[in-house]
């Protein structure tokens, strides 16, 4: 794999890690370190200089919790609080040379306007490297944060059927549709060129424009948009193997994450998603990412070892909503190279179990036996 255009690799940053217990195995743990500058400052520069193309940041309403559709508890080893997404990649954008940083806002519960105001300012720090990611919120708890129409309560058992899950949050998934092509109507509202002109103008009051619509949109907005836009960012959308968050991936993103597990391996997860985009009205062809957490070892056995005393830690086998990989980083590189080669895949998104350990990993192992 010498052609690193050709296969883009991103990390996933959220706290200490994404397993439960990272916190309470991450060198020199403070709680307070995870919500100062030089955490996501610092590692942003690490992973630019090591070679990763992208992070992604996280969004989230309320306290989180590992098991889906359960409040948080009082287990002291778990990081329960998250900073807004838009702060930190404001930050991160600033101070950094990250290629580009992948934005989570949460819909429906925050309204297209403010997304398309955020973003194009985002954007207008950084041009060609923002992408945004709209996350649809599975958690009834989170409309009553905001004071929100609530959304269905789902059993932690529910995301692991498709088709229920599909069946219950089928309205929540057409929302998100609306709201992304919402956003969309107002990045063209107002386009970096009204502002100047040839005739030396300040401004070019004739380019700014309303939202237009066909039909009747779930979220109406007049516009035009307060933000001047140049490059529109790209959208980005994790999609779980079911119907809707695929056709939603199909209908509105230029990027889909796919989480393979052994149940569904990724060349069914890419077989299904392209059938559904080709079924799907107006979609466009979607680069497709897999999107896997990891635990990364010096041999297989320091892997296991490691996954064991996090979930010793834990109290429990960590469960997560994507398949983890477990080994080498020399083994997680020729299984992204054979699916680069074989399937086609545009790139990854690694969740490190532990940021700390997983992270440098993927900078140290695994990025040099990609180039």
């Amino acid at each position: 794999m010498t052609n690193r255009t050709a296969f883009r690799v991103g990390v996933a940053l959220d706290g200490a890690g994404w397993h439960p217990a990272a916190w309470s195995h991450a060198p020199g743990a403070d709680p307070a370190t995870l919500f100062a500058q030089e955490h996501w400052s610092g590692r942003a520069r690490e992973l630019a200089a090591g070679g990763v193309d992208f992070v992604t940041l996280e969004d989230g309403l309320g306290l989180w919790t590992d098991r889906f559709g359960t409040a948080p508890d009082d287990t002291g080893h778990r990081v329960r609080g998250r900073l807004d997404p838009v702060v930190v990649a404001a930050l991160l954008l600033a101070t950094t040379g990250i290629r580009e940083v992948v934005v989570t806002r949460n819909v429906p519960h925050v309204q297209p306007f403010q997304v398309a105001a955020q973003l194009a300012s985002l954007a207008a720090i950084a041009p060609g490297r923002v992408v945004w990611r709209p996350q649809v919120s599975a958690d009834a708890r989170d409309a009553t944060v905001v004071g929100g129409a609530p959304t269905p309560a789902l059993e932690p058992d529910d995301v692991y059927v498709p088709t229920r899950i599909a069946r219950r949050l089928r309205d929540l998934f057409r929302d998100a549709e609306d709201h992304v092509r919402t956003v969309r109507r107002l990045w063209a509202t107002f386009p970096e060129t009204a502002l100047g002109g040839d005739d030396g103008a300040f401004w070019q009051p004739g380019r700014i424009r309303p939202v237009t619509y066909d039909g009747e949109p779930r979220y109406p907005a007049a516009g035009p948009l307060t933000v001047p836009v140049g490059t529109p960012p790209p959208v980005a959308v994790l999609a779980h193997h079911a119907l809707e968050p695929y056709r939603l991936a199909a209908a509105v993103a230029d990027r889909v994450f796919l989480t393979p597990t052994t149940d569904g391996p990724l060349p069914e997860l890419i077989a299904a998603f392209r059938q559904i985009e080709a079924l799907t009205p107006e979609s466009r062809p979607t680069q497709v990412y897999a999107d896997i957490a990891v635990v990364l070892g010096d041999g297989e056995d320091h892997a296991q070892e490691r996954l064991g005393q996090l979930d010793d830690a834990a109290g429990e086998p960590w469960s997560t909503d994507t398949g983890v990989f477990v080994g080498t980083a020399k083994r997680l590189a020729a299984e992204l190279a054979d699916w680069r080669d074989g399937l086609g895949l545009s790139g990854v998104r690694l969740r490190p179990a532990v940021l700390a350990e997983d992270a440098g990993r993927v900078l140290h192992d695994l990025t040099p036996l990609l180039r």
